[in-house]
Formats: structure tokens, sequence, C-alpha cells
């Protein structure tokens, strides 16, 4: 592959992982305002997007449709009893907060030399972080490229390689079968199914 060719397919992943953390995050005005101008769904095709397009269509305004999605994701993530849709990775491994999983993803955090804990106020291991520091590590490794500087590259890899086969790799699989199946917007399943296909894909190019 060209340097051209894999810095695209670099740019490709990293903006596939940041929308998926803005996705899966609490819906805010930013995420309901793009949508509702047809934004990070006018170009795709098949039955699932149709659906989705047609769930958008169907509220007057965005703020209709943030009130759908807020009503949802909380339903899914912080009200029921017990959580149908856990948001952390140590809920998924290990049953409860606190537990190796998210000491284990904050050391790599640490690796990278950042410190989410004072920017979020939310444990390590929540889907949306791991999401964001796989979009940070493909963005060094996007830089490290250009620069030609071959310690960060390899640094930025072996966290990324690190991030999926341990932690997103089961974490962000069972999420997205939860999410899936407990969901009622089609926003979420469809948010679901591009999470399951995606991190099967990184598994693949990791673990071979």
């Amino acid at each position: 592959m060209s340097a051209n060719l894999r810095l695209e397919s670099l740019g490709s992943r990293m903006a596939v992982f940041a929308w998926l953390s803005k996705a899966l995050d609490y819906p805010g005005e930013e995420l309901a305002q793009t949508l509702a101008k047809g934004g990070l769904v006018e170009n795709l095709t098949g039955d699932q997007w149709d659906e989705l397009r047609e769930y958008i269509k169907s509220f007057k305004s965005a703020e209709e449709l943030l009130l759908d999605l807020q009503k949802d994701y909380t339903r899914l993530c912080y009200v029921s009893k017990p959580r149908l849709v856990p948001l952390f990775e140590s809920v998924y491994k290990e049953g409860k907060l606190y537990q190796d999983s998210t000491f284990d993803i904050a050391r790599l955090y640490d690796e990278a030399g950042l410190r989410p804990e004072e920017e979020f106020n939310l444990p390590p291991d929540h889907i949306t972080l791991e999401l964001e520091f796989m979009s940070y590590l493909i963005y060094q490794e996007i830089e490290a490229i250009k620069n030609r500087h071959e310690e960060n590259e390899q640094l930025a890899l072996r966290l990324q390689s690190e991030t999926i086969k341990n932690h997103l790799g089961v974490f962000g699989l069972g999420f997205a079968d939860k999410l899936e199946q407990h969901c009622r917007s089609p926003f979420y399943k469809s948010a679901a199914g591009i999470l399951r296909d995606f991190i099967e894909y990184e598994l693949q190019h990791y673990v071979n």
C-alpha cells in the first residue's frame, strides 16, 4: 500500500471511531441538528438506512428528535435496573465497576500521555472514551508517519492493538449486542450495527 493510500485508510478509520464515540455518548444538540439536516446518513444505502431516514423525517424539529434520542438513551443506560446497556467495560467483563479491566485501559491512556479522568469525570472504561482513544491513537499514527517518527508510530500501533484485542474487541461487541437488543430508536439500532461490523473488522486487522 502506498503512503497516500495508507494515510487515507487511517483517516477513514479515525473518523469512524470518532463518529461512534459521539453517537454512543449521551445525545446532545449537535448530534440531533446534524441528523435533522441529513448529515451522517445521506449517502448510505440499504433498508436499515431507509428506516433510519424515515425515523429522522418523522420529527418536526431537531429538538423533538433530540428528546426522543435522550429518552431512549436514558432508559437504556441510566434508569433501567439492572442496566439494559451498561456503559463500562468492567461491567461486561467482571460484573461491576472499577475492576482489572478499568485499570488496564487507564494504563494504556497513561502510556499515550492522556489523563481523561481530569476532563470527563468518568471511569476510564466508558465506551465513548475507549472509542475516542482509538481515534486519537490513529491520529498519532498518522502524525508519526508524516513526520517519519518510527518510535511514535510503533507506540501508536501497539496501543491500538492492545486496545482492540484486550478491550474493545470484547466490550464493543457486547455493547453492540445489548444496544441492538434493547433499543427502540432506529438510530441506536443503526449505531449498534456499525459498531459491531467495525469492531469485527478491526479484530481481523490486528489479530491476523
